[in-house]
């Protein structure tokens, strides 16, 4: 699942390091704030590439559905 590696994780933004990667910022290298474990599988704050891309991970992300090479161009986060 590709959110249970976030699950319990302190969000992290680039002023913020809360990741588990000693040595590298997730939050600077993914360009976002997110729920950053050693990185991310989902990246839904990255920044949009417009559709195809390199697959750097900067991208707007969930690595099950699309993987690592296509920015979506929305994406909705619901929480109850």
């Amino acid at each position: 699942d590709d959110m249970a590696h976030n699950n319990g994780r302190r969000f992290s933004t680039i002023d913020q390091d809360n990741d588990n990667w000693s040595g590298y910022d997730c939050a600077s290298g993914r360009k976002s704030g997110w729920w950053h474990g050693s990185c991310t599988r989902a990246n839904l704050n990255g920044l949009y590439l417009r559709g195809s891309y390199s697959g750097d991970r900067r991208g707007v992300y969930w690595f099950c559905w699309r993987g690592y090479r296509h920015s979506l161009k929305h994406t909705e986060m619901k929480m109850r």
